[in-house]
């Protein structure tokens, strides 16, 4: 699995969302002393090839615990949308090697359904890049100044993904719910993910806590970086690290 990462000391791992990769997390990755980011490519995204198959968040997930294990990581584990489903996935399994749980405008753990009208629309991203591009700033807001490298990665994605994401997300349930703290953040504008899912995913959770981020959508990591980062390092400073 590709990664890039800064700092030193406490791991932070960050899991992007669908038609994504480490890119989206390009503003975070700034670690306070003691810390040191990571931010991954899942399979098929990115520079990680996928191995084939179908799509699913449960595959997802494995791939991710491989390389925690294969790193000796204990992090924190940092969802955004698809990847929330992932990270919580992942923190289930292995709830002994997760130090804490940070839900970016997530897919909720009772999974989420996409109209079958859509797929057609998601398939024809693959050619259609000026589509793939009126989709992405709409879950994106203001367009960074890379965003057409955004929307590159987006149609390089494995082939497999641009429909099989969305039955993954449609078809998942969390299973194993992770018993340690657990932080919902939710951009208040967020035109896929509402309230009132963030609020259910909180309830999920018997740590979990959330944050409403007033004026930013579905993506606050590239629209209010400093106001996502801000609240992610007084998190972080609430984790129990010694206490596993």
């Amino acid at each position: 699995m590709r990664f890039e990462e800064r700092g030193f000391g406490r791991p932070v791992v960050f899991v992007h969302g669908n038609f994504a990769s480490r890119t989206w997390w390009r503003e975070i990755l700034r670690p306070p002393e003691g810390y040191r980011f990571l931010a991954v490519d899942l399979p098929g995204f990115g520079e990680t090839p996928f191995p084939g198959g179908t799509p699913s968040i449960e595959g997802f997930a494995q791939s991710l615990l491989a390389f925690l294990e294969e790193g000796g990581l204990e992090p924190v584990l940092v969802g955004h949308s698809l990847g929330g489903a992932v990270a919580m996935e992942a923190a289930g399994r292995a709830q002994n090697r997760i130090r804490g749980l940070v839900l970016l405008n997530s897919a909720p753990p009772t999974g989420f359904p996409t109209p079958e009208t859509y797929y057609p629309m998601l398939a024809s991203y693959r050619q259609n890049r000026e589509a793939l591009k009126a989709a992405l700033l709409g879950v994106i807001g203001k367009p960074p100044p890379y965003f057409e490298e955004l929307v590159d990665q987006a149609q390089a994605m494995h082939p497999a993904h641009f429909t099989g994401n969305a039955r993954a997300l449609a078809e998942w349930r969390l299973t194993q719910v992770y018993p340690g703290p657990v932080l919902v953040v939710h951009g208040e504008k967020d035109p896929l993910v509402p309230l009132a899912m963030a609020e259910a995913t909180r309830a999920f959770f018997p740590q979990g806590r959330l944050l409403v981020l007033p004026g930013l959508g579905h993506s606050p990591q590239l629209e209010g970086p400093e106001v996502f980062l801000g609240a992610l390092e007084s998190f972080l400073e609430e984790v129990p690290w010694g206490s596993k």
